[in-house]
């Protein structure tokens, strides 16, 4: 149907038989381009909402201790737009009343033929795009541009990110009569999005436009439950405070804690919605980097550096459209302490734009930007010693910045600019110079191509780890996401653009050659195979098998027994 995003779809029956084969009928309509999800009870789908953002549900009706019209009030709260499609054998008046006045998409019998629930899920998929396409939240983000936040409330948030003292701040004549949604004594949760690229010569009206789209489109899907302030920082971040609503009882234990870890799983669904919104209407990928927690509001300084940190190594390794949790600790990223820079004049903003090439790996337009500058850096020593000085340290500490960080100075020590050039000296041949930088700026933009492509393997590798070790678990894309930090949608895409392959098809080929490999211990039953794999029915283990292997499980042991005899 050339959706323009990847949808989920997720499948609840008792019977795991049905779940299963439904599971494979979608999954070989590959033209829906849909990540399927499985759960064989309502408590189960309940689990997986809670986690992961749902575009269909197709639902049994009638499923024991909670029925699928008692799911569907769980799935409207945490996905309202969500389309539920409901399956069942039994042609009864009241669900189906009761099912039509809550906005159920279709009402399905499960004598009904493939084609029928084929063409119910793509009717949903098709209303979900029709929506998207109609609605108006660019053109409700325009307008907000007009009543922007009160300026004293960008501020104050300012100067927290910047390490004022809270207490200090609010108690303040300048702040002390501002009107809050936040409590000052309880923590936040803080969330920072940043655009992964702009396009060339977009206009700086163009850019506020889509950052303020951006402030929108969160505040249109993060629910009720959650209440945040939020501020633009330094005209290419967005930083959200968020706290959770002392009305709800949603995300909290017995105890009235909050459960700020499934408050950060259910968030990472909410931005997925978020990035996806943002291709599609605005073409443009942002980025997301969620706090390790709930912080103090003192601690919003050093947990922002962090966070700033954790953007910049998210950008060397050249990665898009990034949802990262760093309250999720792996051997992906490191947590390490923030580079901090800050420039103003325009001199400065052309070391952005060198900062900006070398870190595209742009060699072209990082030497034509280097000429550039030092080009002004002649000038300006020759009109001002002291502030061509100082520019030109700012100059080399751009540089300086990657040889710490990466393996430069071997790869450039046989050029013959390089011997008895010492960086931090003042020039005397600018040529030399020149030639020196433009090289060392070379060298860079390769490193930082291998570190990308390095990223790209470590990234397949640590995909491909994670299935291996979870063939009988949750291999949805949602999970395979959550662990390297993408969008979901966007990580298949991602992956058969590496790869040339389909992640389904991995995962389905991993599942096949384990399946042999248990098969040739004759000790192990082959319903205890297909447990172990994943599979809740034998019979559709089977028919996985003789689809991969053109053999049943059986045929396969028999041909086994066979061999061995000889």
């Amino acid at each position: 149907m050339g959706a323009a995003a990847m949808h989920r779809l997720l499948i609840v029956d008792d019977e795991p038989a049905i779940v299963e084969g439904l599971v494979q009928m979608f999954q070989e309509r590959e033209e829906l381009d849909l990540d399927i999800c499985k759960a064989y009870s309502a408590f189960e789908a309940i689990g997986i909402i809670k986690k992961t953002k749902i575009d269909v549900v197709l639902s049994d009706i009638r499923m024991p201790e909670k029925n699928g019209l008692q799911l569907m009030d769980e799935i409207l709260f945490y996905w309202p737009s969500c389309k539920i499609i409901f399956l069942t054998g039994h042609n009864e008046f009241d669900y189906v009343y009761t099912a039509i006045q809550k906005n159920v998409e279709s009402y399905i019998l499960k004598t009904e033929e493939d084609k029928v629930v084929i063409g119910a899920v793509t009717n949903a998929l098709r209303k979900i795009e029709d929506e998207l396409t109609n609605n108006d939240l660019v053109d409700k983000a325009r307008k907000q541009m007009l009543v922007m936040a009160p300026l004293l409330n960008k501020e104050m948030f300012e100067a927290l990110l910047l390490g004022e003292n809270a207490a200090d701040l609010l108690s303040e004549d300048l702040f002390a009569g501002q009107e809050l949604k936040l409590k000052g004594d309880s923590p936040v949760l803080m969330l920072v999005g940043k655009m992964d690229c702009w396009p060339e010569g977009m206009s700086y009206a163009n850019k506020r436009n889509a950052l303020y789209s951006v402030r929108n489109l969160v505040e249109q899907y993060l629910p009720s439950s959650m209440i945040n302030e939020d501020i633009v920082y330094e005209n290419s971040t967005i930083v959200w405070f968020i706290q959770l609503n002392s009305d709800t009882d949603r995300f909290r234990s017995e105890d009235d804690a909050i459960d700020w870890g499934g408050l950060v799983t259910y968030l990472k669904g909410v931005l997925e919605s978020v990035q996806n919104a943002c291709r599609d209407l605005l073409q443009l990928d942002v980025s997301f980097i969620i706090s390790r927690g709930a912080v103090e509001w003192d601690s919003i300084h050093k947990e922002f550096e962090l966070m700033k940190a954790m953007i910049r190594k998210r950008s060397a390794a050249g990665l898009k459209m990034t949802i990262m949790d760093l309250g999720m600790t792996n051997g992906f990223f490191k947590l390490e302490p923030a580079k901090v820079s800050a420039y103003s004049d325009e001199f400065n903003k052309k070391l952005r734009l060198l900062e900006k090439r070398l870190d595209e790996g742009d060699e072209q337009q990082a030497e034509i930007v280097c000429r550039d500058l030092i080009s002004s850096l002649k000038v300006d020593m020759g009109q001002n010693y002291l502030v061509g000085l100082e520019r030109y340290y700012m100059f080399v500490l751009v540089f300086l910045a990657y040889i710490n960080g990466q393996n430069i100075t071997e790869r450039i020590k046989d050029h013959r600019h390089f011997e008895n050039f010492a960086m931090m000296d003042i020039p005397g041949d600018w040529l030399t110079t020149e030639a020196f930088y433009i090289e060392l700026g070379k060298q860079i933009c390769m490193e930082k191509k291998e570190q990308v492509d390095k990223g790209e393997n470590l990234l397949v590798e640590r995909i491909h780890r994670f299935i291996n070790e979870n063939l009988g678990g949750d291999l949805s894309l949602a999970r395979i996401a959550e662990v390297v930090y993408f969008n979901p949608s966007y990580l298949s895409r991602f992956y058969k653009q590496l790869t040339g392959r389909n992640l389904s098809d991995y995962i389905n080929s991993a599942k096949a050659e384990a399946a042999v490999s248990m098969l040739e211990d004759m000790q192990v039953k082959i319903n205890e195979i297909a447990l172990k794999l994943g599979f809740e029915s034998p019979s559709y283990f089977t028919a996985f098998f003789r689809k991969m292997k053109e053999v049943s499980p059986q045929e396969f042991r028999d041909t086994i027994i066979h061999k061995t005899r000889k």
